[in-house]
Formats: C-alpha cells, sequence, structure tokens
C-alpha cells in the first residue's frame, strides 16, 4: 500500500480538478471567481482585468489582509478554513477555494503576488505544502491585489468573474446567522471548529446579541466550545433557537428587476434532516429569474449572484426548454430565450468539493419562477409584421442580395456569403436572427424550383485527414477529384457526423494507433464524401469504413444512408461497420438523454432499429458529446477493437523496396555530395560571380526602376517573378 496525504492533490493536474469540482479547462475560471466571490462578498466590490503574459489580478478597496495570515491563507498543506460553515448567504469562503487558487498556480508553475495595507509580499510555495510570504516592494493600492500568473499548461479566463461582478446588485442581507438553519450535526461541526467562547459564538446568532448572548451561555461559562459534547451542542441549539425566530426568505433580499428582463420572484425553504441527532435544519432561499427573448438562447444560473460551478445544461424545444444538471431535468413550457436564475439561500447542499449545488429540494420553486418570468417577458418583445414569413422575405430581396455578393455579377460568391447579404433584411422586418441552416432549405428549394442560380457556390463540406502524416483536407467535389490515397498510410476510415470531436481523437493519437484516417461532413454524408468513399474502395489496399452517430433518428439514418449507397455500388471494396451509439446502449451506459417534443409526423428511423428503440427515439436523443473526453476514447476503443485487423503492413516485397529506395535515396546523396566536393564546386561559383561582377553592377544602377517600370504595367506580376526575367537575361 502507498500512502499519500490529501493535499497533495492541490499541486498536480491531473488531481486538482477533483477537489476543485470542475474540469481541467475550466480552472481559469474558477481561480478568477473564487478570487472575485471572496472580494465581493468582504468589501461590496472588486475590478479584474487581465496581466501579460498569462495572467490577470483581483483588486478591491477593503481593510485589506493581515500580512501574518498570507502563508496560512495561500498554503494547501492546511485544515479546511471555511467561513461557510458559519452559514451566511455568501459568494465565496476562505477555505477550499484559496487552496484551489494556490493549488493552480503550484500546478502549472505559475507565481501569485499579494498588494494589501501598503506593500506587496511574493508568495512561496514549498514542498511540504505550506507557504511563506516575502515582501518584495511597496503598494500604492488602499484595499487588496491579487495577481496570479499561470504556467503555460493553464489560461485564464475572467468570464465567471465579470459575471460575478455584473450581478453583484440589490441589497445584501444585514443579519446574522440563525439557529434554525443548523442540523444537529451541522451545529456541532460549526462548535468543533469555532476558536472562541460559548457567548462569542451565541453572540454570532440572529436574536442573541449583547446582554441576552450572555443569559444563553451562562451555563456553559467554564467550558470551551470545542470541548462541548454532541449532547451540550444541541442543547445549547434548542437554546438559541428558543431565543430567536425563523428568519424568513424576504429578509434575503436579491438582485431585483433588471431592465429589458421579463422577472419573477419566489420565497421558499427546504430541510435537510438530521442524521442522528434531533434539529432539522430549515433553510430559506430566494428564487428569482430573469428572461429576455430578445437575446440568444443561454442560461446563467447563480448562487448567491455568482455563477455556479455545477455543470447547467439548457437544451432547446420549439414549445419547450429543458434544464438539466446539478439533479434537475425538467422541461419547461416556453419558447427559446437568454434565462437567469439566481439563488440567494444561506445554505446549499453540494455534490462535490468544487461547490456544485444539489438543486433537487427546489426544482418546482425553479420551475415555477422560469416559467412565470417568461411570461412577464412577452412584453418585451418588439413587434413584429406577422405576416411575412422568412421565405417571402429571402425570395423579396433574393437578386438585390444576388448583386450585392457577386460584386453586381463580376465574381462567384459563396451560400454563406449571399446568407450576410440578405440577414440584414430579416433583422430589419421580423426583428431576430436568420438561421444558416433555414436559409440554406429556402435556396435549396428555390433551385430545386426555378434552377441553379448562377456563380454560387457551396463551401466544402467535411474534411478528411490522414493519420501519420496530419494532412487535413477539405472535402469537394473538386478536392476529391484530384485525391490520391496514399500509399500504405491506413486501412480504415471513421466517418462522424461531429467535427468537434476529431481534435480529441488526435490529441490521444488514435488515428495513428489504429491507422485510420478521419472523415466528417457535418451530418449526411455529402456527395463528395461519398465520391471519395467509391474511388478509395476502387484501390487495390484494403480498406475498412466505421461509422459513428448520436443515438438519435438522425443518427440511425446517416448510417442507413451509408449502407445503402454501398449495396448499390457492390465494385466499392468498403465494408460500412455501425460502431453506434445506438439508443439501447447509450441508456445502458447511463448517459444524459435529452427529451424532445413528439411531432405529428414520425421522425424517420432507420431499418435496422428494434421497434421499441424506434418508439423511444421519437422523444428521447443522446448525443456523443455526452461522454466526457476519456470515456468518448474508451468507448471508440472497445469498439473498434471488435473489428481491428491490425496496422498497415506492407507484403514483403514492398517492404524490402521501401527500404532499397531509403538506402539508396542516402546513397545517392552522399554520391552528390563527393562529386561536388570534388569539383569544387564552391570556388568555381564564386569565381563565376567574380567574372559577371561588372555586368552585374551596371544592372544594379538601373535595377529599382526596371522593377517598378515592369510592375507599373504588370500588376498581376510579383517582383520576385521580374527578378527571375532580368537573370534570365544575363548571360552566364
Amino acid at each position: 500500500m502507498i500512502t499519500t496525504q490529501d493535499w497533495t492533490k492541490f499541486r498536480n493536474l491531473e488531481t486538482l480538478p477533483q477537489k476543485a469540482g470542475v474540469s481541467r479547462d475550466k480552472l481559469g475560471l474558477l481561480v478568477a471567481k473564487e478570487l472575485a466571490d471572496n472580494a465581493l462578498d468582504h468589501c461590496g466590490h472588486c475590478e479584474v482585468g487581465y496581466v501579460e503574459p498569462n495572467g490577470f489580478y483581483v483588486k478591491d478597496q477593503g481593510e485589506g489582509i493581515n500580512p501574518e495570515l498570507l502563508p496560512k491563507l495561500f498554503s494547501i498543506n492546511r485544515p479546511f478554513l471555511s467561513s461557510k460553515i458559519l452559514r451566511m448567504p455568501t459568494r465565496g469562503a476562505l477555505g477550499n477555494g484559496l487552496r484551489v487558487v494556490s493549488g493552480a498556480v503550484i500546478a502549472s508553475g505559475g507565481s501569485l503576488c499579494v498588494s494589501t495595507r501598503g506593500q506587496r509580499y511574493q508568495i512561496h510555495f514549498q514542498a511540504d505544502g505550506t507557504s511563506t510570504a516575502k515582501q518584495v516592494g511597496d503598494s500604492p493600492h488602499t484595499g487588496t491585489k491579487i495577481e496570479i500568473q499561470f504556467g503555460d499548461s493553464l489560461t485564464p479566463n475572467l468570464k465567471w468573474a465579470e459575471s460575478a461582478i455584473h450581478f453583484n446588485q440589490g441589497e445584501e442581507y444585514k443579519g446574522r446567522t440563525s439557529g434554525y438553519w443548523y442540523t444537529s450535526e451541522a451545529f456541532y461541526e460549526l462548535c468543533q471548529g469555532y476558536t472562541g467562547s460559548v457567548r462569542e459564538l451565541v453572540a454570532e446568532f440572529d436574536g442573541c446579541t449583547g446582554t441576552k448572548a450572555g443569559k444563553v451561555a451562562s451555563d456553559y461559562k467554564s467550558k470551551v466550545v470545542q470541548s462541548l459534547s454532541f449532547a451540550e451542542t444541541e442543547l445549547l441549539l434548542c437554546v438559541i433557537r428558543n431565543n430567536s425566530k425563523p428568519v424568513n426568505g424576504n429578509r434575503l433580499f436579491g438582485i431585483g428587476e433588471m431592465s429589458g428582463n421579463g422577472y419573477y420572484r419566489m420565497d421558499s425553504q427546504f430541510t435537510v434532516d438530521s442524521g442522528k441527532g434531533e434539529y432539522v435544519a430549515e433553510i430559506p432561499y430566494v428564487m428569482e429569474a430573469w428572461v429576455d427573448y430578445n437575446q440568444p438562447h443561454g442560461l446563467d444560473f447563480l448562487m448567491n449572484k455568482s455563477p455556479t460551478t455545477g455543470q447547467m445544461s439548457w437544451y432547446r424545444g420549439k414549445q419547450e426548454q429543458t434544464i438539466s444538471g446539478c439533479g434537475l431535468f425538467e422541461d419547461i413550457k416556453m419558447k427559446p430565450a437568454r434565462v437567469v436564475v439566481n439563488m440567494i439561500t444561506p445554505y446549499m447542499p453540494i455534490i462535490s468539493d468544487g461547490k456544485a449545488p444539489d438543486l433537487r429540494p427546489m426544482k418546482e420553486t425553479i420551475v415555477a419562477v422560469i416559467q412565470k418570468a417568461a411570461k412577464r417577458a412577452k412584453k418585451h418583445i418588439p413587434p413584429t409584421d406577422k405576416k411575412k414569413s422568412q421565405k417571402v422575405i429571402i425570395l423579396s430581396h433574393l437578386q438585390v442580395a444576388i448583386d450585392k455578393a457577386s460584386g453586381n455579377g463580376k465574381y462567384p460568391f459563396s451560400l454563406r456569403q449571399l446568407y450576410y447579404a440578405i440577414r440584414p433584411y430579416i433583422n430589419s422586418e421580423l426583428g431576430r436572427q436568420l438561421e444558416y441552416g433555414n436559409f440554406c432549405g429556402i435556396i435549396t428549394n428555390y433551385e430545386n424550383e426555378c434552377g441553379e442560380i448562377p456563380n454560387l457556390y457551396r463551401d466544402n463540406r467535411g474534411v478528411l485527414y490522414h493519420p501519420h502524416t496530419g494532412e487535413e483536407i477539405p472535402i469537394g467535389t473538386l478536392t476529391v477529384q484530384n485525391y490520391s490515397r496514399p500509399n500504405w498510410t491506413f486501412n480504415k476510415i471513421l466517418y462522424c457526423e461531429k467535427e468537434g470531436l476529431f481534435p480529441l481523437l488526435k490529441q490521444a493519437k488514435f488515428p495513428e494507433r489504429y491507422d485510420c484516417a478521419l472523415v466528417t461532413s457535418k451530418g449526411y454524408a455529402s456527395r463528395a464524401v461519398k465520391d471519395l468513399l467509391d474511388m478509395l474502395g476502387e484501390t487495390e489496399e484494403e480498406l475498412q469504413f466505421f461509422c459513428i452517430h448520436d443515438a438519435d433518428a438522425a443518427g440511425t439514418k446517416i448510417y442507413e444512408t451509408l449502407v445503402e449507397e454501398t449495396k448499390a455500388r457492390p465494385g466499392r471494396k468498403v465494408r460500412v461497420i455501425n460502431l453506434g451509439l445506438d439508443p439501447e446502449e447509450a441508456v445502458h451506459m447511463g448517459l444524459e438523454v435529452e427529451k424532445l417534443e413528439r411531432k405529428r409526423d414520425e421522425k424517420p428511423v432507420a431499418g435496422y432499429v428494434a421497434g421499441e428503440w424506434k418508439d423511444w427515439l421519437q422523444t428521447n436523443r443522446v448525443e456523443l458529446n455526452a461522454m466526457d473526453s476519456e470515456l468518448f476514447v474508451s468507448w471508440l476503443e472497445g469498439k473498434m477493437s471488435e473489428y481491428d485487423k491490425g496496422k498497415v503492413i506492407p507484403d514483403s516485397s514492398t517492404l524490402m523496396l521501401s527500404l532499397e529506395q531509403s538506402i539508396q535515396q542516402r546513397v545517392e546523396q552522399e554520391i552528390m555530395n563527393e562529386i561536388l566536393r570534388e569539383a569544387h564546386l564552391e570556388e568555381r561559383v564564386r569565381q563565376r560571380m567574380l567574372h559577371l561582377s561588372p555586368e552585374l553592377s551596371e544592372r544594379y544602377k538601373v535595377l529599382e526602376e526596371e522593377v517598378y517600370h515592369v510592375l507599373d504595367n504588370q500588376r498581376e506580376q510579383c517582383w520576385r517573378e521580374v527578378i527571375s526575367n532580368i537573370s534570365d537575361q544575363i548571360e552566364l
């Protein structure tokens, strides 16, 4: 057995995400947010900004930090230190958050400086997990300024911190913690961590200040708080509750209304049961939501006015939206919109060290506030001409847009250029953005009815990636015609509808390890992709073709289309193998299921899908992206291993010929070098250049003028071509 201490996980980028509760790519977001949260809780405002080459700062105007505390605060090898044990509706906490901050700096090889109370300190991190603070100069800053430089392995990102600052609005809770906010166990843990007297602890509670604190603590005068037994802390909690009243949600305040949004607020509470004690916790909370139909579809979820680190998703449907993550999976009847939800509470059950919340106890409230805010947001929707459709507007302005995109017929133009020429008319007449997919469908139908638009070309759809060479070839009709498969480079092709997964596979060296080319056309295989497969199937080398796709109706059809095309052309030497993702497999793996609205017309599903799963696909789907990176690579390798016929290895004669050619090239180069040395090449070149020197001197006098003259009359040329032509005129 190997023994390690828990604090060491904070100094390693492989294990730090476990303690931070976020993935590695979000550590830059989290570190800045933690520091901003602490500053906002401390003095109500702060400022953030980037610092070259790879850092950022967080600055406030508070009273500063006692320099003697800096080594302890920024050590990773220390007991858990948190103001959150004393439950209050605040954002950050001097505890796990600062250990994550320090850990990110250590793990990336960065640096951390703190300017406070007129002095600047460099934090030095020690091998044993402690830290020291060395004064390195004076600081004109009156509050606290923390500057962080990450190493190359992390990138600063201020998005979450800037969001916390943006939502720093409305009144703050001005009361104290409440005895009703603790279970028997939570109050006992508070007592175990509190270093003051019983009277001082009691005075921290709402309704127990002043002389009443002495009265409540009168039976504990001779005892230290940390020495109290569980039974004694329960009795003390009982006395505190008897001398105070529950704190209602309306005392917690919130952010309040924001201009241009539909807003709704609800006050409620949830309870937390005691495991072995007598007292349950009664936790009040404020839930408020803002909805804006005039902004792009999306969701921001805040806890005490700061972005939550928990993974939240906001799925878009036509008549309903789905909010999922942190224990939620709820459908909400509303149109696509920008939604912000904020929850103010003194205590939130969490499911990770990174403070990801468990929102299940308040899911009904969340749905209700969003729905009511959405209803109120309708009055902010600008009036539109509902008699006109996008199709009517597009076709009525089509010729004008064609003239603009083509320079009045002078140049060819792409479909996307035409889209941008049309888009302003949709914005002006309907007050909303034109979706590119809808536009493409309208133009395609127009061309089917009226013929092709002259000089309009469509962008390449998809990419072919070669293993070992790293070459990426855009897939279009012309590029496929000129393509030639490199000999003995790959014996497999993986088709995937999602190009975004390819960087992951390249990073994992999947194409190289399996001698597998990667192909995508962003959805259904384009005509150019099918032409490519036909051509590859006619080559002599053996080739296996694999397909992966989402577990949805469209994904099954993507595979089926490829199979049908293969059957229709028996000469193709490609066997299409479906690796999934199939619906039963996705459910068995426990991947997140996205709910869909059942349409009147049934979605087409591939014939190979079993009957019960065909019906399931009408209202459910699972994306390949539902798998995290490690799971996706592992899943794909497991699938591939069932069919893998091994690496590309040519026959014996090809191997021998390749070795012979390699040796021959080396021999040719060596002999050439010998000949050149024996012929005294460099000396002969020098002598010839000396012979040409007088003529060159004469040409130099008029060279610049001659180049200008040629280029004035032949602007399509480059100056290098002109020089080359002049060189050809000189007799050697």
